[in-house]
């Protein structure tokens, strides 16, 4: 039987991120050289996990803004047809993906 073991890990947000880098570290793994991890939510912990956290910011203010704008609008015109709503988010570039070792790499 075949192993296979993955070259890195999204997790759905960066306090399940957090819990896969501690069982990970456990498992005597090296991030990132066995193994890159991102999460999502750039949490105020992520940096100083064993390992600091690559992760994506999300804009949670807009996100709020335009769920309720998006619920009040379904409210005040119930046949609006459903729609995406697109926002920016930001790479927070840390250890975890072995982002910063090319980065100093690159500046050597």
């Amino acid at each position: 039987m075949e192993t296979y073991r993955p070259d890195g890990i999204v997790c759905a947000n960066d306090r399940t991120a957090g819990r896969m880098m501690h069982t990970l570290l456990r498992l005597n793994y090296v991030i990132p050289r066995d193994v890159r991890l991102v999460g999502i939510d750039d949490i105020e912990y992520a940096s100083l996990l064993p390992v600091p956290l690559t992760t994506l910011r999300q804009p949670t203010r807009q996100i709020g803004d335009a769920a309720l704008s998006a619920m009040l609008e379904r409210v005040r015109r119930p046949g609006v047809p459903a729609r995406d709503i697109f926002l920016h988010c930001s790479l927070v570039i840390r250890a975890s993906c072995g982002g910063e070792l090319r980065q100093s790499a690159a500046q050597s």
